[in-house]
């Protein structure tokens, strides 16, 4: 029986600390979606404010942090560290799909950088507007439940989310060129 050295073992340990935080993180990624899918749901009123249920509480404790920062944490997380349990499967893939994926996980980065953007665009917009005004209310800029003409959606909750999936997308383009330069180049 060949005898585990200290650089296996390591090895070992950090995979088993990628998959706990890969669980963990998914877990807390179900958890949060269910807590929106279901306040969503349970929410009268008929205003559609996408994401507002996740950054109009505090929890566990107030000021603390906001459901949206959770999930953005866990998807980052989450994808971060199943990227790297699974980085030998990944490795045997074709050039051909690691090569689309990487494409795709360009363009995935692109448009999010340009939502991200866009979105600190039109808080400053939104900002300067109700101070010309003398109206400065930071929660109609945050919440069109409050001013349903100006965004269908909670800027909070856009911004971090575009944020998470900007950073899985260029670091899955990263990941996949380290991988694809790894390999010899099939003729």
């Amino acid at each position: 029986m060949e005898e585990m050295t200290e650089l296996r073992k390591s090895e070992k340990n950090t995979i088993l600390m990628y998959n706990i935080v890969a669980w963990v993180s998914g877990l807390i990624l179900l958890a949060v979606l269910a807590y929106g899918i279901v306040s969503t749901i349970l929410a009268s009123g008929g205003v559609v404010d996408i994401g507002a249920t996740f950054v109009n509480v505090d929890f566990p404790l107030p000021f603390l942090a906001k459901p949206v920062t959770y999930l953005s944490i866990a998807s980052v997380t989450f994808f971060y560290s199943t990227l790297w349990v699974w980085e030998p499967r990944i490795a045997k893939w074709s050039r051909l799909k690691l090569s689309a994926i990487q494409f795709f996980a360009i363009v995935v980065a692109f448009a999010s950088a340009y939502e991200v953007i866009y979105n600190f665009m039109l808080w400053g917009a939104i900002y300067s507007a109700q101070v010309l005004i003398g109206d400065l209310n930071p929660n109609v800029i945050t919440s069109p439940s409050t001013s349903p003409s100006v965004i269908p959606w909670n800027l909070v909750f856009a911004t971090k989310m575009f944020s998470s999936l900007l950073f899985i997308g260029a670091y899955t383009a990263y990941f996949l060129r380290r991988v694809h330069s790894r390999r010899p180049a099939a003729l």
